[in-house]
């Protein structure tokens, strides 16, 4: 089978697991993906009714910088140095809520990711998985960050 393309771009493809294409997970890699753990308030935001309420741009960024901090914090605390984070705020289902981590050594992505799959994050289990993504250039969504 011929690799998927977007999986080795952004380490998550739309089709999962029913993927035609072959899906390489790397056995070490300095990046992980940590799967829909951001949770962004604009897409929870609901009334007693169901309806959604909007939630202000201010807002928004606090609750982005409040979680962008606490994550990268506890993941130079735990892990090690952090070369870099991203946080996905696409709609797509397999790229809501993910986070990149890039630490500068891979054995601390790899202590990262054994740790992490043994905890709970709002009340949530954690996924997490090394991911082949080492370009965060290749891996932004160009009309997502166009608006």
């Amino acid at each position: 089978r011929v690799n998927c393309s977007f999986y080795f771009k952004i380490g998550a493809c739309r089709h999962g697991d029913r993927c035609s294409r072959l899906h390489n997970k790397p056995t070490f890699s300095q990046t992980i993906l940590i799967q829909n753990i951001y949770r962004n308030p604009q897409n929870s935001a609901q009334t007693a009714d169901g309806s959604h309420c909007a939630v202000s741009d201010v807002e928004m960024q606090e609750h982005y910088d409040e979680f962008f901090e606490e994550v990268f914090t506890e993941m130079e605390e735990k892990y090690g140095e952090v070369e870099e984070m991203n946080v996905c705020d696409n709609l797509g289902d397999h790229l809501v809520g993910n986070v990149y981590v890039k630490f500068r050594r891979e054995e601390d992505a790899e202590k990262a990711v054994i740790d992490l799959n043994n905890r709970w994050f709002n009340g949530q289990p954690i996924h997490a998985e090394l991911s082949p993504v080492t370009d965060f250039r290749e891996a932004c969504c160009r009309q997502y960050e166009m608006g």
